[in-house]
């Protein structure tokens, strides 16, 4: 019979990978994001990208 000690170790080693992993993915979604900005800011020449972005997301809240 397998422990249940065992079992928790597993799941809490488990839980602790799948925050990795979000956290990850989450940071490399808003760092393409981002880039994203900023190369249109630099194709423009101005920061108009960027505050329509901002307005964006502030009207989505």
């Amino acid at each position: 019979m397998v422990d249940v000690t065992s079992y928790a170790l597993i799941s809490i080693t488990c839980f602790c990978f799948g925050l990795i992993v979000s956290f990850q993915i989450a940071h490399i979604h808003y760092c393409h994001k981002l880039t994203a900005l900023v190369r249109r800011s630099i194709a423009t020449k101005t920061i108009a990208p960027v505050l329509a972005e901002y307005e964006a997301h502030k009207s989505k809240k």
